[in-house]
Formats: C-alpha cells, structure tokens, sequence
C-alpha cells in the first residue's frame, strides 16, 4: 500500500496588484488523483512483522496500487498562458496590473507501490514488504471499528 505524508499546501491566490490588493486574477489548486488497487491471489503463511515487533505466520492478499500524477493548475481571468514546460519547469503566466509574470508550482507525482492486506482480530492491517525479502511483510497502518 502506499503512504500518503501528511501535508499542508498553501492555496495560492494572485490578487492584480503585487502587494495583493485589486480583483482576484487565479486561484491555484491540485488536480485530483485517482488511485488504481488491484489485489493478487492469497499468499498463505507469510511472515508478518505486528506493530510491537513481533512475527507472525498469516494468510495475507497481496496489492498493488497506482496513484496517476495530480496537476497543480490555476484558474481565472489572470492566466495568460497554462502548464508550459520551459528551463525543466511546469510554468503558468499570470497577468498582473503591472505586466505578466511566470510561476513555477510541482505537481503530486504519481507512482506504484506494492503491499498487502490482512484482517487480525477484527481489525484490518494494511502491510507493507520487508526490504529485501519476498514473502515478509510488516504492518504500516491498523484500522479499527
């Protein structure tokens, strides 16, 4: 499974005026991510390693996930010019009172991670592979009711 971090992004808002006073001209936001989770057969007795560092044998459902990349885009009467690639960088131009100017702002990328799943005790495990080794897993998460 993959980890998402936790984040804060600021919102960028571009105001007509450089010291951010006049009509809003864009608003910048992340696209939205779709997330693709496709599980394999049930491996029996695998080795999991629980939160306290213990190891169990365990019947777990392998999965793959794919998060696709979330642009980072913005909107309004200000934007000149959107996603231009120049120099390496993902660019938009912004009309202000005073002249256009360029931004610069990343996207999420997206990638593929491998994990798994497995239900102990009534509660849900979301596991993640041991480095290195091909049947090993150890719990990332804990779900419970």
């Amino acid at each position: 499974m993959h980890q998402i971090p936790f984040a804060l992004f600021s919102v960028p808002w571009r105001f007509a005026n450089a010291d951010c006073t006049g009509a809003l001209v864009a608003i910048g936001s992340f696209g939205k991510a779709q997330e693709t989770v496709q599980y394999g057969a049930t491996l029996p007795n695998v080795s999991v390693i629980l939160q306290d560092g213990s190891t169990i044998l365990a019947n777990v459902d392998p999965a793959t996930s794919t998060l696709s990349v979330a642009p980072f885009v913005f909107t309004g009467s200000g934007v000149v010019r959107t996603l231009y690639i120049e120099g390496g960088k993902t660019l938009t131009t912004l009309a202000y009172a005073g002249g256009n100017v360029d931004v610069a702002r990343d996207s999420v990328n997206g990638g593929t991670t491998q994990g798994g799943l497995m239900l102990r005790a009534g509660e849900l495990l979301a596991l993640v592979p041991v480095a290195g080794a091909t049947t090993s897993y150890r719990v990332n998460q804990r779900f419970t009711r």
